[in-house]
């Protein structure tokens, strides 16, 4: 039974056709003709943004097509809203989503324009089924010590499920993200000679902490094994522990780092397995060498360097890797490493409208579970207040912005009956009073 499948509505009366063809065939050839069809599907979806992805409980084949059906007639019930990304949990009157269906989401919308009545017509939909098992714990034996060196997940996976969704940016970046994925993909298809158009399928997300960098490598690796699932079989999503790659004895490091990236190369010689390796905080393996001769650092850190920037070399042979990295000291970086990066972003502290947005999915969040309770009478009276709690957040990182509403509720005296939006909006202004005197603080001491 497969997991993951995506269909396209203008195709779903042949959809039982090619799952009847397809018991003929072996599953290379399979591969083959699904990637034909599925290249110019995937093509129209990215040009539109126009994504249905449905997280099912289970995945029947004989039921697919009946599902798929449902999903196009309840998205196309949404078409006046279909201007920003949604999420449905609930859905009457439609008995097989209600008894299969977790969650549909649609999106990405980040240009807030209104689909056309076309667009919704030729909609893609991807049925998906996560999984839920531990991570594959991967080791390392020096000097006959075990040390964990990284992480390997199966994906889609629950794990991630839903943090692409909780990102908001003013720029496309999500987009931008996909669509350099999926071009990588549609080149290597294409047969591009690699001599002519170079490409590292490396990424380097760059910025202050608490921005989103690791948290979007994540939603971009679940997203990936979504909507490209036809065009591979599995995704592996690898995060790589960077500090247990320094031994104490020195001589070792580069060893561990080659030892991985081995590993990987042999999962990537089968053509039909994806891989994702994120990095994080790369710049603890990539110190920029001649900072480190200057600065007399330890030769073995220079051997880490040339090793990474070896492996990376030899891994863009492969086209079915991705590699993701993240810093948050971007300055110390090696040059070679940013300049083999393909793209180089940076994710910097939200704007007020994307501060905005944030605090409003905290509201409706508390507001669905029955935590705080809210007047339909007065919704301008809320957004006003939520852009005044905007204003007053400028400058903070997402991850802050996140936690504020769950501390302010804490310093609420609390009861059975519920909280109302003016108790958690003064509670917040009182934190955030409380944030800007402690970061006043440690700006004093920083400049002393």
């Amino acid at each position: 039974m497969r997991e993951t499948i995506s269909v396209t509505s203008s195709t779903q009366n042949k959809l039982r056709k090619r799952l009847k063809k397809s018991t003929n065939l072996s599953n290379h050839e399979l591969s083959l003709e699904q990637i034909q069809k599925t290249i110019p599907l995937l093509a129209q979806a990215f040009a539109h943004g126009f994504f249905i992805e449905v997280n099912c409980r289970t995945l029947s084949e004989n039921l697919l097509d009946q599902l798929a059906h449902q999903v196009y007639e309840f998205v196309q019930k949404q078409e006046e809203h279909l201007n920003r990304s949604l999420i449905f949990h609930s859905f009457a009157d439609y008995s097989l989503l209600k008894e299969f269906v977790r969650k549909i989401f649609i999106g990405d919308f980040e240009e807030n324009q209104t689909k056309k009545r076309k667009e919704i017509h030729s909609m893609n939909i991807f049925l998906y089924k996560t999984k839920d098992d531990h991570p594959s714990i991967q080791e390392i034996l020096v000097e006959n010590e075990k040390q964990q060196f990284a992480s390997r997940w199966s994906l889609p996976h629950e794990q991630f499920e839903s943090l692409w969704e909780t990102l908001e940016y003013d720029l496309p970046l999500k987009s931008q993200l996909m669509q350099y994925v999926f071009t990588v993909i549609r080149f290597d298809k294409a047969n591009v000679d690699r001599t002519v158009l170079h490409c590292n399928q490396t990424i380097l997300l760059y910025g202050p902490p608490g921005c989103g960098k690791t948290t979007l490598c994540k939603g971009l690796a679940q997203k990936v094994s979504i909507r490209m699932k036809e065009l591979f079989s599995r995704f592996y999503f690898y995060e790589l522990n960077a500090g247990s790659l320094f031994s104490k004895w020195f001589s070792e490091s580069s060893h561990n780092l080659t030892r991985f990236f081995h590993d990987i190369t042999q999962i990537c010689l089968d053509p039909m397995t994806f891989v994702i390796i994120l990095i994080d905080e790369i710049e603890s393996l990539s110190m920029s060498r001649t900072s480190s001769l200057s600065s007399n650092e330890p030769s073995d850190m220079l051997r880490v360097v040339n090793t990474l920037l070896t492996q990376i070399d030899r891994l863009k042979s492969f086209s079915n890797i991705l590699i993701l990295t993240t810093s948050n000291l971007i300055e110390i970086i090696d040059q070679a490493l940013i300049d083999r990066s393909d793209l180089t972003l940076f994710i910097g502290p939200p704007s007020l409208k994307t501060i905005f947005h944030i605090y409003q999915a905290c509201l409706d969040e508390l507001i669905e579970k029955n935590l705080i309770h809210s007047s339909a009478s007065r919704p301008e009276e809320i957004k006003g207040k939520l852009w005044s709690l905007a204003e007053e957040s400028d400058g903070l990182s997402g991850r802050t912005l996140r936690k504020l509403p769950m501390i302010a509720f804490s310093h609420i005296q609390q009861s059975d009956d519920f909280i109302q939006c003016d108790e958690l909006f003064n509670a917040m202004h009182e934190q955030l009073k409380h944030k800007k005197n402690t970061n006043d603080y440690l700006h004093q001491l920083n400049n002393s």
